[in-house]
Parts: structure tokens; sequence; C-alpha cells
């Protein structure tokens, strides 16, 4: 026969219904069409493989191949999505647990700096980290945890920008500066 083709991979009326698994040729050509990507097509397929563009549509149409793409596609990106939102979880705990570890240095150079037994150059020195430390881990923890880091205030202006003059214009800028 051509093409290698065995009687059994020829449909009949009962081959091809719900779930048949397919003969191992069919199996291997279907990874090559699945391997085409987005732009795959029976005659893409046909011409790489050697095999006939009649008998490729034969398989493809007995084991709705488009539909088993679409299925392995949606698993493919599934458990990609699953990878990175394990791996960003992993990353978050991370990032929280090494806030924490800033903010335990601190408070370990607050517990141990005897100020009163230190020369007041000397505490300016040793201190000024620590407060660095406790102040960007508890940045950082608030941050991780989708917690304000910052408090601003805001300050509407008395009426809308289009409408002011150029008096208070400059006024609202000077007000906006001074809380900058």
């Amino acid at each position: 026969m051509s093409d290698d083709i065995l009687p059994n991979d020829i449909p009949n009326d009962e081959d091809g219904a719900d779930g048949e698994e397919m003969t191992p040729k069919a199996l291997a050509a279907f990874e090559q069409y699945y391997a085409l990507g987005p732009g795959r097509s029976l005659r893409k397929l046909a011409a790489e493989a050697g095999v006939a563009q009649r008998q490729l549509e034969r398989w493809s149409s007995r084991y709705d191949w488009p539909r088993l793409a679409r299925e392995r596609h949606t698993e493919e990106v599934e458990a990609a999505r699953s990878a990175a939102r394990k791996e960003a979880a992993t990353l978050a705990r991370r990032r929280l647990r090494n806030a924490q570890l800033m903010q335990e240095a601190a408070l370990t150079i607050f517990s141990l700096a005897k100020l009163t037994d230190m020369e007041p150059d000397e505490a300016r020195k040793a201190l000024p980290d620590a407060r660095f430390l406790l102040v960007e881990g508890m940045k950082a923890e608030r941050l991780e945890l989708g917690e304000a880091t910052e408090t601003t205030a805001t300050v509407a202006p008395p009426k809308p920008i289009g409408e002011m003059s150029d008096e208070e214009l400059h006024a609202y800028v000077a007000l906006l500066e001074e809380q900058a």
C-alpha cells in the first residue's frame, strides 16, 4: 500500500467513535501536526511528513485533531499558568520573609545597643542602619501584603483647573508643591 498505511488505519463506518485510540501512525502524525503550532494545516503536515494529505484528512476527521489540538493547547496554557502562580507565590513568600528578616535585624540591633553605655557618635553611627532596616522592612512587608506603603494627602483644586485664573493656578501649584 502507498504511504505505508496499514489496513486498520483506513476508517470504516464504525471507527472513530467516542474515545477510540489512535493508531501509532495516526498518533505520530498528530504529534507532528500539533508541533506545527498555531499555523498548522494538513497540507503543511503532508509536505513535511511525506504522508498523503487524504490519509491525514481521514485521521484528522476520524480522531478530531482540531479538537485534540485545542484541548492540548488549553492544558499546556493552564499548566504554564499554574506553574507561574506557584512560582509567584513562592517568590512572594520569600520577599515577605526577607522583609521580616530586615525588621528582625533592626530589632536585634536596637535590643543589643546599650545606648547609655555608648558614646554619642557611636550611637549615631549604629542606629541609622537599624532604623533603615526597620522602616524598609516594614514597607516591603506592607507592599507584599498589598497594604499602603505611603500615605499622601490629596488636595483637590477649588474649582476646575480650566476655569482658574493664572493667579489661582499658580497658587494651586504652590500648594501642591508644599505637599510634596
